[in-house]
């Protein structure tokens, strides 16, 4: 009797503690399901962040590689497939093309699916915005060489944002003027920038990735590829 009562209560420990474990396992989804960036829709929103990096990634190695191979920044091109957007044909010297298997050797990807305000976008690339304390800063800033993707909506925005630990109000225009832009093609605006992202916005610096509020009321992803 006595080893049956030892049993007995020592399966009703198991008992108590899995049910302890069982509700604090609730807690913390009951509690999850109402903070903001978590549930299902912010795992998504995280997973395509993570996704939008590692490409971001592919790109910017693809860029080292070109440079490596004895090419100039200058050199460097964005064409994709036989489109010509603004950045030349990919059969224009496929060595320096980013997006070719004889240049970066980095296949083209369209942007994540639901991030856009509507607008139509795709991957941008521009040589004429200077990020603060971003290689050649001051009164002869250089501009940076970025991988751009424009009108994305503003929740998305916030989450890039608290993904990279950038802190800016997307309620302030963080570029002096979006109105700007011109497809990279080989030509750089320097000395100051045509653009440049205004510094007391961007708390946390040098910012290499972050999404931005254009003056137009746009939201916009960056990353640097080419600091100069």
């Amino acid at each position: 009797m006595a080893h049956s009562a030892r049993s007995i209560s020592g399966n009703m420990l198991i008992y108590i503690l899995g049910a302890i474990f069982l509700l604090g396992m609730l807690i913390v989804l009951v509690k999850g399901s109402f903070q903001e960036g978590t549930g299902i829709d912010g795992e998504k929103t995280l997973i395509t962040i993570s996704e939008m990096q590692r490409y971001g990634s592919e790109v910017e190695r693809g860029v080292r590689y070109i440079l490596q191979n004895g090419h100039s920044e200058t050199e460097l091109r964005f064409a994709r497939g036989s489109v010509d957007e603004g950045y030349g044909l990919i059969t224009d010297i496929p060595v320096r093309q980013v997006f070719s298997s004889d240049g970066g050797n980095v296949e083209y990807q369209l942007p994540p699916a639901g991030v856009s305000n509507g607008a139509p976008v795709n991957w941008q690339f521009y040589g004429d915005t200077h990020v603060p304390d971003m290689g050649t800063d001051g009164a002869l800033s250089h501009s940076e060489l970025l991988m751009v993707l424009p009108n994305i909506t503003e929740s998305f925005c916030s989450a890039v944002n608290r993904t990279v630990g950038q802190d800016i109000d997307l309620t302030q225009d963080s570029i002096s003027d979006c109105t700007t832009t011109t497809s990279y093609n080989g030509v750089f605006s320097d000395e100051p920038a045509a653009r440049s992202i205004i510094d007391a916005e961007v708390p946390k610096r040098p910012a290499t990735e972050a999404c931005v509020r254009c003056n137009d009321g746009s939201f916009h992803y960056y990353r640097v590829l080419l600091s100069r």
